[in-house]
C-alpha cells in the first residue's frame, strides 16, 4: 500500500513538473510578443495625449482670448439706475461684468486657464512616445527599472 502511494505521489510530482516546464517555455515563447504589445500600448497612448492636448491649444487659445475681450455692448439708456445712464455697457463674459468691472468669476477663469496650462505642459513634455520611436530597449530598461522600484 505504501509503495502504490509513493507511486502515485511521483508521479503528481512528475506531471507538475511537466507542466511548470511546459508553462515556462510558453512564457519564454510569449516573451517577444508581450514586450512588443507593450510598446505598441504605450506608444499609442502617449501619442494619443499629446495629439489630444495639440488639438485643443488653438481651442483653448480662442476660448481664453474671447473671454478676456472686454467688448462694448452699447451705452445704459433708461433701462437700470440713474446714475448709470451714458455709461457704456459691456458683454458678460468670465472676467468681466456687463459694467466693465472685473467678475467674480474671474478667479474661476484664472484656476481653468491655470490647470489646462498645467496639464498641456505635464503631458506634452512626457515624450515617452518619442522615447519609444527612437530608442525602444532605451525604454524597456527603464520600465523594468520602474518595475522594480
Amino acid at each position: 500500500m505504501n509503495d502504490q502511494a509513493n507511486k502515485i505521489l511521483v508521479e503528481l510530482l512528475q506531471k507538475a513538473a511537466n507542466g511548470i516546464d511546459a508553462a515556462v517555455s510558453f512564457s519564454q515563447a510569449q516573451i517577444p510578443e508581450v514586450v512588443h504589445q507593450l510598446l505598441v500600448w504605450k506608444f499609442t497612448k502617449s501619442m494619443m495625449l499629446t495629439l489630444v492636448i495639440l488639438a485643443t491649444i488653438p481651442v483653448a487659445i480662442k476660448f481664453f482670448r474671447v473671454m478676456m475681450k472686454r467688448e462694448q455692448d452699447g451705452v445704459y439708456g433708461e433701462e437700470g439706475y440713474s446714475w448709470e445712464r451714458g455709461k457704456p455697457k459691456y458683454r458678460p463674459t468670465l472676467v468681466w461684468d456687463k459694467d466693465g468691472t472685473i467678475s467674480a468669476s474671474s478667479v474661476f477663469f484664472g484656476t481653468i486657464m491655470f490647470l489646462y496650462s498645467a496639464i498641456a505642459f505635464v503631458i506634452l513634455s512626457d515624450l515617452t512616445w518619442l522615447k519609444i520611436w527612437l530608442a525602444p530597449k532605451l525604454y524597456l530598461l527603464e520600465y523594468a527599472a520602474s518595475l522594480i522600484k
